[in-house]
């Protein structure tokens, strides 16, 4: 039987993320990710100026401006007749998931086109398709099965188009719900948005047009440490949804490296990192639930809103 400090199940951005850092940390790791790298997925592809800091740290800046990623310097934000131009006090990063997620998964321990069958407790851990481990983290983002969340009528709208947009992120407020564009490598720009279930129809001529949902926003009390999506969706208008993604991931990394030395039980680690996770991201959460709820009126507020305050929002 193989024998593993950790496993992740997922091993996408927030898996890939948790796996280096717990290499780094010298602990036993593997990630077991379903799909093949390079592949596409519905994402905004905006790097927040926090998220780039988060690939600074894991070493992988270089590597990933070398992909292509382009700098984006401000955002322009439109509502209804409103429309104004925020710069960034630091700049942020478009980058496709397809060219993102393979640069974080080169070189590390993830084994790509495996699909987890089975995991359950075991003395000592949990055995997942019969190889043991002390820790199972769960990286199986939005549509994931080993952690329950409160689904919502909200899907996710992607597809590319054949010209930059330049610097600029640009993002807007309809009837149907949000999204916007940023420009990514090779020259494109993506183009992503959130739709509501009975509108989506609307959204989907577009040539190479993808869509995932429905989307979770909150996940409901489960067994396994849960980073990522899986963990519960941040609201894509904050625009921190890849900074969650990797700022979980290094955050179990470093919560369960250290309950690992010190022999700690699981639910003990699990408490600890849903406890700090809590901590970082509750009132960003909080601001999106209050975004869904006020949307039809945002139109009237932006002209309210200090540029400071929507700039702090994606930094």
């Amino acid at each position: 039987m193989s024998r593993y400090d950790v496993i992740i199940i997922g091993g996408s951005l927030a898996g890939a993320a948790c796996a280096r850092e717990l290499e780094r940390k010298g602990i036993d790791v593997l990630a077991l990710e379903r799909d093949y790298f390079p592949r596409r997925k519905v994402c905004g592809g905006f790097l927040s100026p926090g998220a780039v800091e988060c690939i600074g740290h894991l070493g992988l800046l270089n590597k990933v401006l070398d992909a292509g990623a382009v700098e984006v310097r401000s955002a322009r934000v439109r509502a209804g007749s409103v429309d104004i131009d925020i710069p960034f006090e630091r700049p942020g990063l478009g980058i496709s998931r397809r060219v993102l997620d393979a640069v974080f998964a080169e070189g590390t321990c993830v084994q790509q086109g495996y699909t987890v069958q089975k995991v359950h407790r075991c003395a000592g851990g949990f055995s997942v398709d019969g190889m043991h481990c002390r820790v199972v983290i769960d990286a199986t983002g939005k549509l994931g099965r080993f952690t329950k969340r409160q689904n919502t009528d909200d899907f996710g709208v992607q597809y590319t188009e054949p010209q930059s947009l330049g610097g600029v992120l640009d993002f807007w407020f309809f009837e149907d719900r949000y999204g916007g564009g940023v420009s990514i490598e090779g020259g494109e720009s993506n183009f992503c948005f959130l739709i509501r279930k009975d509108a989506l129809p609307k959204y989907l001529d577009r040539p190479g047009c993808l869509v995932t949902g429905p989307l979770a926003y909150d996940r409901l009390p489960g067994d396994f440490i849960a980073i990522g999506d899986a963990g519960g969706m941040l609201d894509p208008f904050s625009g921190e949804g890849m900074r969650h993604a990797m700022e979980t991931g290094m955050l179990a990394a470093r919560v369960v490296a250290a309950g690992i030395r010190r022999q700690a039980a699981y639910e003990e680690m699990k408490w600890e990192y849903e406890a700090e996770c809590q901590r970082r991201w509750a009132l960003r959460r909080a601001l999106g639930a209050g975004m869904r709820r006020v949307r039809k009126h945002f139109s009237t507020g932006l002209k309210l809103v200090p540029k400071w305050l929507v700039n702090r929002i994606w930094d």
